[in-house]
């Protein structure tokens, strides 16, 4: 790129909430070159991807209204934008990982684009933030121990609509304040993702991280609307990819989360983590007791979310394990 199409590159903010030396922190280095190397027009990023913006909702709210351009919010803020997206949030929605990988990677993304089309913006791709599971003070194996637990809860409804299932004694705070609330007794648990959970710290104050796997929360990478649509078709398309493949990523994302979280246990006394993976007939009884919040979430967000129920049933039914 010359110095006068350097000088006259329109400028992009792009945030997000990243930790140095991750491997999404390594990714942002990726789009960053692929952008460099692939738009035009040139584009000038300015990467505040470190949380410099604020909370993950203000991300995505300041994208809705233009200050900002590029934002990769979790799962859990995106649908402060788009209520509806908090399908995607639904225990145990998916019979296996691997039907679950084909929905994302077909009908689930058409409803995503829909639903967030009608907030002003565009998705573009997914941004993996792992597993859901539940960090606790105690070894919460079983649904019924959760009743009268006083648990953090995302501010995605499915999320509280499953403490609400469950009778947890279900407490909002933002995810910065999750630290000094355990460390106080304000709570004694709460519902998060893997990679955020040893990323942000939380397991220094967690004697057990309970791997529910009732949801995943793939992230996702959105553009203010009105920005995308006046770039040109070059642009439009090489933001679609620049991220990366996104299948490739999500299973060096696992892996490299996998990974960190078996070190947990293994932290001198005092701040070791004990990892529980649910057996067969737990998952199944947490299964059961959440089930429920399929129709109540539905009934809550009305027809445009039953819609993309109805074609994640759709793309389920679709799927073969021999595809």
């Amino acid at each position: 790129m010359s110095g006068l199409a350097s000088a006259s590159a329109q400028e992009v903010i792009v945030t997000g909430v990243t930790y140095p030396g991750t491997i999404t922190d390594d990714q942002w280095k990726v789009f960053e070159a692929n952008v460099a190397r692939e738009a035009d027009p040139p584009l000038k990023l300015k990467m505040l991807v470190r949380s410099e913006v604020g909370s993950e909702e203000t991300m995505v709210n300041a994208t809705r209204r233009g200050r900002v351009q590029l934002t990769a919010p979790s799962l859990t803020a995106s649908t402060q934008a788009a209520p509806e997206l908090a399908v995607l949030a639904l225990p145990y929605l998916f019979d296996s990982v691997e039907q679950m990988d084909y929905v994302l990677e077909t009908v689930a993304k058409d409803e995503a684009r829909r639903v967030v089309a009608a907030r002003g913006l565009v998705f573009l791709n997914w941004i993996d933030s792992g597993w859901l599971g539940i960090y606790a003070r105690d070894a919460l194996v079983e649904p019924e121990q959760v009743k009268g637990y006083k648990l953090r809860t995302p501010p995605a409804l499915a999320a509280q609509v499953m403490a609400q299932v469950l009778g947890a004694d279900a407490i909002y705070i933002p995810y910065t304040e999750i630290i000094p609330a355990m460390q106080t007794g304000l709570i004694d648990g709460g519902i998060t993702a893997d990679y955020p959970f040893f990323t942000g710290s939380i397991d220094a104050e967690s004697k057990y991280f309970i791997y529910t796997r009732h949801a995943y929360d793939t992230g996702m990478f959105l553009a203010n609307k009105n920005w995308y649509d006046r770039l040109s078709e070059t642009n439009k398309a090489m933001l679609l990819t620049a991220y990366g493949d996104m299948v490739d990523f999500r299973a060096r994302t696992r892996a490299y989360t996998a990974a960190e979280m078996a070190k947990l246990p293994q932290k001198p006394d005092g701040l070791a983590t004990q990892v529980i993976e649910l057996t067969p007939a737990q998952r199944a009884r947490w299964a059961a007791a959440t089930r429920p919040t399929h129709r109540l979430l539905l009934d809550k967000l009305g027809s445009s979310a039953a819609s993309f129920y109805d074609a994640i049933q759709a793309g389920k039914a679709a799927y073969s394990p021999d595809q």
